[in-house]
């Protein structure tokens, strides 16, 4: 009950203790495989062993900070990058109170002990969805001061105790003084990097491949925009 498949037969289910799944990454560490779960309606991130799917293995819970997005997760490389973001009008929050934003930085090489090493901070509305695949780049999709919604943010953890951004890119529509005219210019993400190339999912701004090979000033090559 509950569920429908078609050509898909679902082998193993767990409720989560009541807290429904939103977003997942996994990783495999000594051939046994582990499921990261951020949550819609709760603040924080499960983390379950599911080596053997039909029988899926809660281990932890990590709760996150109050009034705050934790829907986002990515795990590679030993690392979990969680987003942190002010939750949207009509969707739980609290207006007027304290959020945390930005991202959190774990270490998970313990797969069920996350250990928290870090916390980039953004100065504004935090990260929604970021893209993040081992090494010390992480391509957030962020909030920046004086910029409307969400730009792209090119963030070193090389040192995860002090991230830093080393490059980022916006549209011009998405200065403060510049005027809505109805549509909405927004990094969505996660910006899916290729070797050289980004490509970006923007909101009204469209589908945009930068150049990244100089990333401390990305370039655009390309935009198509559906409006």
């Amino acid at each position: 009950p509950g569920h429908f498949a078609k050509n898909i037969e679902p082998v193993g289910y767990h409720d989560l203790n009541g807290k429904p799944a939103f977003k997942l990454a996994l990783q495999e560490v000594n051939r046994r495989w582990y499921l990261y779960v951020a949550h819609l309606w709760h603040r924080g991130w499960s983390v379950l062993e599911v080596t053997d799917p039909a029988e899926p293995q809660l281990c932890n819970f990590i709760p996150g900070p109050e009034n705050t997005w934790t829907i986002q997760v990515q795990v590679a490389d030993g690392k979990m990058i969680t987003g942190l973001e002010r939750i949207a009008p009509g969707w739980g929050g609290a207006d007027g109170q304290a959020f945390a934003e930005g991202f959190f930085i774990f270490d998970v090489s313990a797969p069920t002990e996350p250990k928290r090493l870090g916390h980039f901070e953004t100065g504004s509305t935090g990260t929604h969805r970021n893209f993040y695949d081992g090494g010390h780049l992480v391509h957030a999709a962020a909030g920046a001061p004086g910029l409307n919604g969400k730009i792209y943010r090119i963030i070193d953890i090389a040192d995860p105790t002090k991230p830093r951004e080393v490059g980022r890119f916006s549209l011009p529509e998405q200065r403060q003084q510049e005027p809505g005219n109805g549509l909405k210019f927004s990094c969505h993400g996660p910006a899916h990097v290729e070797g050289d190339r980004a490509y970006v999912s923007y909101g009204d701004g469209g589908g945009i491949i930068l150049d990244v090979s100089d990333i401390s000033a990305p370039k655009m090559i390309s935009q198509v925009a559906f409006r």
